[in-house]
């Protein structure tokens, strides 16, 4: 075992100790506790050389919420066919990591607008939940608009989903949904069983989300939210998927309205999906194709 495993291990053990002491004594500050700590990514971003063609960007920054500034980068096509895309990355992720998708979209014309979410990357901030994000996206469209279509993945896709619900105009807009997380009852059922949260902690975390976002946990479903949006999605999602498992889309897909379509893969999971040629070609072609 690595020192960096070994450090991982020491810290998830104090943590789940760190819940059973606080829930004998009061499951409601455990959930506050517990609450929090989901909402804080884990620190994967180093500082690394921008890939080149972010060399190209102009940069932005973003004035969200709490006055936290969020960094962005901004490419405009040499033939500009009028239309803008935003990229939005995952939970613990940055913008970096979508590099292969800029010089495809800027070929088609688009501009194409990417930022690190709140906590993230080169941004500011503590946390990150999914209204954390639609706020800052709120932010980015009023801030850079207009802004025509969307692409997300895993927490960014959900939120872009969130987003879609209630966009003005939706039939001129697409939204390309990558491993949404789409019952994000399953993401915090992984997140209890990790941290070994009682049946006690566990009820009062849901009063908590309830109490601070004003929805129940069912809000925050991908497949609800994107059903209610009138334009054309792409959702693309791996039958192998450990993150946000394939099975939770599987009753949507089959009922899905006739505005969504599926690219669905087998064995690339939940990041190496978004990286793969094949499926970058067919976000491309999809958003280029007339609305």
């Amino acid at each position: 075992m690595t020192k960096q495993g070994f450090s991982e291990r020491m810290y998830l053990q104090f943590l789940r100790t760190k819940f059973k002491t606080l829930g004998m004594l009061s499951p409601n500050v455990a959930a506050k506790f517990a609450f929090d700590l989901f909402s804080t990514p884990y620190p994967k971003f180093k500082k690394r050389k921008a890939p080149a063609i972010f060399n190209q960007a102009k940069n932005l920054k973003v004035t969200v919420s709490d006055g936290i500034h969020i960094n962005g980068f901004e490419w405009t096509a040499s033939k500009p066919n009028g239309k803008t895309i935003l990229i939005a990355h995952g939970y613990a992720s940055y913008i970096y990591k979508f590099e292969q998708y800029i010089q495809p979209l800027l070929k088609e014309g688009f501009r194409v607008l990417g930022f690190d979410a709140p906590a993230h990357g080169l941004s500011e901030g503590k946390q990150i939940n999914a209204l954390i994000y639609k706020d800052a996206i709120e932010h980015i469209i009023k801030a850079c608009a207009p802004i025509d279509h969307f692409i997300g993945h895993s927490l960014g896709g959900l939120t872009m989903s969130l987003i879609a619900e209630h966009i003005e105009n939706p039939s001129t807009h697409k939204f390309v949904l990558i491993a949404p997380a789409t019952k994000t009852t399953t993401t915090l059922n992984s997140f209890f069983q990790m941290m070994h949260l009682s049946s006690d902690i566990k009820a009062a975390f849901m009063e908590e989300l309830k109490n601070r976002t004003e929805f129940p946990v069912t809000y925050f479903e991908a497949d609800r939210a994107i059903e209610k949006f009138g334009g054309q999605v792409l959702w693309v999602h791996d039958e192998e998927d450990k993150v946000c498992p394939y099975k939770d889309l599987v009753n949507f897909k089959n009922n899905a309205p006739n505005n969504t379509k599926f690219m669905i893969t087998n064995g690339l999971g939940h990041n190496k999906v978004y990286k793969t040629q094949e499926v970058i070609d067919k976000i491309v072609s999809f958003l280029a194709a007339p609305v």
